[in-house]
């Protein structure tokens, strides 16, 4: 963990508001003039900024580059998003809960005022966590390459079929799957899709790629943590299925037979700020 100490520096925020849980903008608006008696510089997004007229207006990339901080106001889903982005720019993010209980956000509205002045110091640590990296490789071709921090899910569409995917680890053939899908994901998204398919939490802080088969049609299919230099390979066998890769839940491209999906640790890291001190364990029996 990293300790930051600013002083009176002042600092630039970026402020990433999910309006759908704020309609009306009020705690975004309860942010911005908060941050603004603090001598706080929040810089928003034409959707923010159309809303309320606070702020200062930036293009999105330009945002995340001008930025010392980005603050974000939703739930797990808004920081998911938002932290992808976010690792591109080298940039530490603080989430605001909106919605229920997550594992991601670190701070309540309720606690808003002291939060910014811990914000405002600059005196907070920093958590580092794994990312992931898929390539999507068709016909020896990189198709597409993906950023995740929860997981990479090859899963079959609305047929009722299982599907079949062959997978090795650092090129040794580990199984033929015959399953509704397959999933890898990091130890921060251990306790996102890969818990509810009987995978293990492991601790956000450890470095490591977990593959969890969901419903496998076999009682030997196991979860499998591997290092976090390993490389997963997964090739589709299916032809004329409906079968997607689906990153962190929130991005979805079609694959087909004989494609590959290559998953390795992202070079990437997503920085979240801790304020509190409130313990994993403490947040899973919650």
């Amino acid at each position: 963990m990293i300790i930051f100490l600013i002083g009176d520096m002042m600092i630039k925020v970026g402020v990433i508001a999910n309006l759908y849980k704020d309609p009306t903008g009020e705690h975004t608006d309860k942010v911005l003039r908060e941050m603004i008696k603090r001598n706080m510089q929040p810089l928003v997004t034409h959707s923010v900024y159309e809303l309320l007229s606070q702020g200062k207006l930036y293009e999105e990339n330009e945002l995340y580059q001008l930025s010392d901080i980005i603050l974000v106001l939703g739930g797990d889903g808004t920081i998911l998003q938002t932290s992808r982005r976010a690792a591109l720019f080298d940039k530490p993010l603080l989430g605001i809960n909106l919605g229920r209980l997550g594992f991601l956000a670190e701070a309540e509205m309720s606690n808003l005022e002291s939060i910014l002045d811990i914000l405002a110091t600059g005196s907070y640590e920093i958590e580092r966590r794994m990312m992931l990296e898929a390539r999507l490789i068709r016909d020896e071709q990189l198709l597409n390459k993906f950023l995740a921090l929860n997981d990479v899910v090859i899963s079959k569409g609305s047929f009722a079929r299982i599907i079949h995917l062959d997978v090795k680890i650092n090129s040794e053939l580990v199984n033929r799957y015959a399953a509704d899908g397959l999933l890898v994901s990091s130890p921060t998204g251990s306790t996102a899709y890969s818990l509810s398919a009987g995978g293990p939490v492991i601790y956000p802080g450890m470095e490591c790629l977990l593959m969890t088969p969901i419903c496998p049609h076999t009682l030997t299919s196991r979860p499998i943590v591997t290092n976090a230099d390993s490389n997963i390979e997964i090739v589709v066998l299916d032809k004329n299925r409906e079968i997607q890769i689906t990153i962190d839940g929130q991005h979805a491209e079609d694959v087909r037979e004989g494609d590959r999906i290559i998953i390795t640790k992202s070079p990437f890291e997503t920085q979240l700020i801790r304020l509190s001190g409130y313990g994993f364990f403490n947040l899973l029996r919650n």
